[in-house]
């Protein structure tokens, strides 16, 4: 949690009197180069010395032994370095800060920060996944020399979520720093790291939009003073549709919250993948008719909604939830990611047609939040809350603390669905049990609702027998993998009916999903599951099998309102020691380092998908052993019609999964080219492998 946040009005006002009357717009400095790091607990008084890198933030210390596996490092009681370092930089500041006040946010640091400005000990936040932001202004001298300095500590804590979790926990200051110089009187960075501003859509038809926009003002003056706060709405040309001005009287040195009511007239709707469309809020502070203070939020008005009838509504309409679930991580660069590497994430979800994104198991950056409401994915936020719990009373605080940033931090973006509350809890691999979860869960999904009553509220499970912790989110999704840790393909569509008739018929999500695949792994002939998913052995052909059976009993499921898929990426878990490399869940559809796509990907891409697409499967199966094979091809066109060496061996209809199988072709000794043309729509596209036909040892072990 963040244990102090700094307000210091005496010391401010001395400035604030000295000289003529400044009014300040808000000024934003990214700090992202020349800072100094050194990985070792060395204190907040000890010198730059040689021993500390320059570094660049985004930054993690863990971008190589979180990725490499357990006996990489056997020292280390995960298998990476979980400890404290330390972070100094110069703060870039005007050389006059007369009227003027100073804070610093960050936009997460893993796992517990303690900041330090000038040698002052600022506060400290708890949480690896959300913002948090501290007053300087009485700390800091106008032009310098000023500077920073920031403990982070990814150390396991008992009061901090996650007490543990199936992937690594990669410490650094891995998001955005920026410093912050704002008038007197601001829109308040001080809310649990929040824009200070919540947009909420109270009505929404045809006719118009009826909004309450929440306005956090924060006040450093002396005196009282009089404002006024102004929200204008525009469209998505940059229109002003929409002004509404209200008058405040803040006291002095006073936090407040104001609300305004605003009117939009003949909303644009946003309608997700079809039409995100998005208005801008502008909000802005004025004192004595002049602007001090202002900021965009994004602004989708539509609604959202789960019902037992129809599933997932999106204003007011049924929509389809091609989910998948994504972490944050990637080859070589752990949580320290760049825009570019978001955007060719999701770049790759939506050429896959995916609909909608869970965010596992944490929050994630406010880039990629942006990127979905332009790009209109759904996404399903959820706190840490993973496999266990601390009975401290300290712990339930921080999960508080959390659910708080969470919402109040993202509660703008049209494209945050769902709030989620909890992920697998009491989970039968927890290192150690935890307390009994319902109590706390109980208390949270209450808070969530004071914060938000407009999103549905759930939660992933893996218990198979009835539980409290069901029906405690409004609506509850399971986590499921028959035809990898248990069972067949096919024990998933009774696993679901038991699941549904054990509260009483009600719809259910699928928040995972899925199989492990080693694009460099291949399985001839009748495809099995490994004998166990633990051993180096994950054949991409099982992968495939799994989805392609799964999904013909997932689609149009009336027992179900939404699914994901576990995971739309490769990602690091250090500890595990399976398929074709230590530390990697390979369960994802793209691999790690996002070069190759799995054939499972263009298998939802054929069914999610309207641009007219074939591809070739196991393309990568080559050499071959067996000269008689199934040619399975995925499109989402009319017919297909497959060419071996140039020979056409007949035209085939997809089926309902957009499979067009040639059950029996005959490969000859040698290279072998196999090309499918699918037609439809009066367009025409194609693909083509080459496979190699050789004797030798069986490519399955």
């Amino acid at each position: 949690m963040m244990t102090r946040i700094m307000r210091f009005p005496c010391l401010l006002l001395a400035g604030l009197l000295v000289g003529p009357l400044v009014f300040a717009q808000r000024q934003t400095t990214e700090l992202s180069t020349d800072w100094r790091f050194v990985r070792r607990d060395v204190g907040a008084q000890a010198p730059v010395d040689a021993q500390w890198a320059t570094v660049q933030v985004p930054h993690t210390w863990n971008a190589a032994d979180a990725q490499n596996g357990l006996a990489a490092d056997p020292g280390e009681r995960d298998g990476y370095y979980r400890g404290a370092g330390w972070y100094e930089r110069a703060l870039p500041l005007p050389a006059m800060l007369t009227g003027k006040r100073v804070f610093v946010r960050f936009e997460a640091v893993s796992t517990v920060a303690d900041v330090y400005v000038n040698g002052h000990h600022l506060g400290q936040h708890r949480g690896a996944f959300g913002a948090f932001c501290f007053e300087i202004t009485p700390y800091v001298c106008a032009g310098g020399p000023n500077t920073l300095r920031v403990r982070a500590d990814n150390s396991r804590f008992p009061d901090v979520a996650p007490l543990q979790g199936d992937f690594s926990m990669f410490g650094g200051v891995y998001r955005p720093v920026t410093v912050l110089v704002t008038d007197a009187v601001c829109l308040s960075p001080l809310d649990y790291g929040s824009p200070g501003v919540e947009l909420r859509v109270d009505r929404l038809d045809t006719a118009q939009a009826e909004l309450t926009v929440g306005v956090r003002l924060s006040s450093g003056l002396p005196v009282a003073t009089p404002v006024e706060v102004e929200v204008a709405v525009a469209d998505a040309t940059g229109r002003v549709v929409v002004t509404q001005r209200q008058p405040v009287a803040l006291a002095a040195a006073e936090n407040t919250r104001v609300a305004l009511r605003v009117v939009v007239p003949q909303p644009h709707r946003w309608q997700g993948r079809a039409d995100p469309y998005l208005y801008a809020a502008q909000i802005r502070v004025l004192r004595e008719g002049r602007v001090v203070d202002e900021m965009a939020q994004p602004l989708g008005l539509r609604t959202i909604a789960i019902t037992q009838e129809q599933g997932v509504l999106l204003n007011g309409q049924p929509y389809p939830i091609h989910g998948v679930n994504r972490h944050q991580d990637r080859l070589d660069k752990g949580w320290a990611l760049a825009p570019a590497d978001h955007d060719e994430d999701f770049r790759l979800m939506v050429e896959m047609g995916v609909t909608a994104v869970r965010f596992a198991h944490y929050q994630q950056s406010e880039y990629v939040h942006q990127l979905c409401d332009r790009l209109g994915l759904l996404v399903w936020e959820e706190i840490p809350l993973v496999d266990r719990l601390s009975g401290l009373p300290q712990f339930a605080a921080n999960a508080r603390q959390q659910l708080t940033e969470l919402i109040l931090q993202n509660g703008n973006h049209p494209s945050v669905g769902f709030w989620g509350l909890f992920n697998e809890l009491n989970a039968v691999w927890a290192e150690q049990p935890g307390p009994e979860p319902a109590a706390l869960i109980a208390e949270l999904r209450q808070y969530a609702r004071q914060l938000d009553a407009t999103r549905p509220l759930v939660a992933a499970s893996w218990l198979r027998e009835p539980s409290p912790l069901h029906t405690l989110p409004e609506w509850i999704a399971f986590n499921v993998y028959p035809g990898w840790y248990w069972g067949t393909p096919e024990d998933f569509q009774p696993l679901v009916a038991q699941l549904s008739d054990s509260l009483g018929g009600q719809r259910l999500g699928i928040s995972e999903y899925g199989a492990g695949a080693s694009v460099r792994q291949h399985q001839e002939g009748v495809l099995t599951p490994p004998a166990s998913t633990g051993t180096r052995f994950h054949p991409e052909e099982w992968q495939t099998e799994l989805h392609e059976r799964l999904w013909a009993q997932m689609r149009g499921n009336p027992r179900l309102w939404g699914t994901f898929i576990w995971n739309m990426f490769d990602f690091a878990v250090d500890k595990r020691d399976e398929g074709d490399t230590p530390g990697r869940n390979d369960k994802g559809l793209v691999t790690y380092d996002r070069q190759t796509r799995k054939d499972a990907f263009y298998f939802y891409q054929a069914n999610w998908t309207e641009a007219p697409m074939v591809y070739v499967v196991a393309r990568r199966l080559t050499p071959r052993q067996q000269a008689r094979t199934e040619v399975k091809v995925y499109s989402n066109c009319a017919e297909v019609e497959l060419f071996l060496n140039g020979q056409s061996l007949g035209t085939v209809r997809p089926d309902a999964v957009r499979i067009a199988r040639w059950p029996s072709v005959t490969l000859r000794a040698g290279e072998n080219v196999v090309r499918a043309v699918a037609r439809g729509a009066g367009r025409e596209v194609a693909d083509h492998v080459q496979w190699t036909l050789t004797p030798g040892p069986s490519l399955s072990p």
